[in-house]
């Protein structure tokens, strides 16, 4: 195959994904340019790159860190069929957003601006990471900033994106008025990271798929998933799940134990080659998540490897989620390649055809009995380990309520649901349980009686 007909190939494959809605938006921070320059971002899996940072100032000018606009880099992108954003925000670099986002002019001024540099160095739009808005007028102007900003990019260049990274929680998620955004925001980038750190109560994992330990009430990214798309009404397809390249070390004996200290952030190509050097490797199967446990029992360290980023990508197929996010790119480069990347690569971007002999159906699902009253058996077999959602429909096709989200190992399986223990009332009835697996899904009718 010569270097033409590959590139083409690349190209209709980024192209493919995107239009099937595999997102998969990588951000790629000023600070890894140079050792990590553009040309070696894996453009046959990451799909939309976020540049970061720039920042309003408080007089609505575009400031950045050093050496950002280069119309090369929109250049290298676009060769290759992937879009190219302007991140906007990032932690600490929040000053300016709330004078500009205030200000009828300011917010014009800003705007202008950005299309400005959107226009000279080739963005396909822009990405915002204000952390974080944090009182109600805040909220409000923010709205107002983001419907701007969405008529005058419109007016300048429909194709130009708006996205936004998010929290997922209440404590800052409060100050987003999702219902009025998600009309102006092409998609949303979830932070599932960060879930735990120097201000836990213990030493847990970075990125929990599911809580550990069970209704630990810091969370994970399954409760994250569910507070943007069920608390807030985020559509699923808008929201990318967050996958971190990174990881905390915690000065702790083990995974949840207290811990003392400050706690160390170490990007995945320093965590990688510690596994047998002094550091032993454990897998937590409540959070679906690795640590290591240094053997002098005087540190841990959680982070992401292939194998946990493997079940975030099935759970976010599980999700009918539009997509994953990578903070960041060039922090999983190793010896062996681009690791994390690759797992993406693997568990992600195949297609059903290529996959769906390794997650086959759920069969035989049986339930009694049917009707039932209070609580009923629910019986099926799985050909192989997965990920998996039981969810109750009703019979127009209305979501009714999620019975369980989580981790199935091959054979038969039992599960008991108990009315009673759904927290919510509901009417007599006939609903449509719904068993998805990684891929696939099958679908039975039961008979509710009070």
């Amino acid at each position: 195959m010569t270097n033409l007909s590959k590139l083409i190939k690349l190209i209709l494959f980024l192209q493919l994904n995107i239009l099937l809605g595999q997102r998969v938006v990588g951000y790629y921070p000023q600070w890894v340019q140079s050792g990590f320059p553009i040309s070696d971002i894996d453009l046959s899996v990451v799909t939309h790159v976020n540049h970061a940072f720039a920042w309003p100032d408080e007089n609505a000018n575009i400031e950045s860190y050093a050496n950002m606009f280069n119309l090369s880099n929109a250049q290298t992108i676009h060769e290759q069929g992937g879009k190219f954003l302007l991140s906007l925000g990032g932690w600490g670099n929040n000053v300016g957003f709330e004078t500009v986002a205030a200000s009828p002019s300011l917010r014009t001024t800003f705007i202008d601006n950005l299309i400005d540099i959107c226009d000279n160095y080739g963005y396909d739009g822009v990405d915002l990471d204000w952390e974080h808005p944090n009182s109600s007028d805040n909220r409000e102007n923010l709205n107002l900033l983001v419907a701007e900003m969405d008529s005058m990019f419109n007016e300048f260049n429909s194709e130009l994106l708006i996205t936004m990274a998010v929290p997922i929680s209440n404590w800052s998620g409060q100050w987003y008025d999702f219902f009025f955004l998600k009309s102006h925001i092409d998609f949303f980038n979830a932070m599932t990271y960060d879930i735990h750190g120097g201000w836990s109560s213990h030493a847990g994992h970075n990125s929990p798929l599911f809580q550990s330990p069970p209704g630990d009430p810091d969370g994970s990214c399954s409760t994250g998933i569910g507070y943007l798309a069920s608390t807030r009404g985020v559509p699923r397809h808008q929201i990318n799940l967050g996958l971190p390249f990174w990881g905390k070390k915690y000065q702790a004996t083990d995974i949840n134990e207290s811990f003392s200290g400050s706690v160390i952030d170490m990007w995945y190509y320093d965590i990688a080659p510690l596994v047998g050097n002094g550091w032993s490797y454990h897998w937590d199967s409540n959070a679906f998540s690795p640590y290591l446990k240094k053997d002098d029992q005087t540190s841990i360290i959680t982070f992401d490897d292939p194998e946990s980023i493997r079940y975030k990508c099935e759970y976010a197929k599980t999700q009918s989620l539009g997509g994953v996010m990578i903070w960041a790119l060039g922090y999983d480069v190793t010896s062996e390649g681009q690791e994390l990347i690759e797992s993406i690569g693997t568990n992600y971007l195949k297609s059903s055809t290529e996959i769906s002999d390794l997650l086959p159906d759920v069969t035989s699902i049986k339930t009694y009995p049917n009707p039932f009253n209070s609580s009923c058996i629910i019986e099926f077999d799985l050909l192989n380990d997965q990920l998996l959602n039981i969810d109750l429909f009703s019979i127009r096709g209305e979501f009714v309520h999620r019975l369980y989200s989580g981790q199935k190992y091959k054979g038969k399986q039992k599960f008991v649901w108990n009315v009673n223990e759904m927290g919510r009332d509901i009417s007599s009835g006939v609903f449509i349980l719904s068993i998805t697996g990684s891929l696939k899904s099958d679908s039975h009718k039961i008979l509710y009686i009070k």
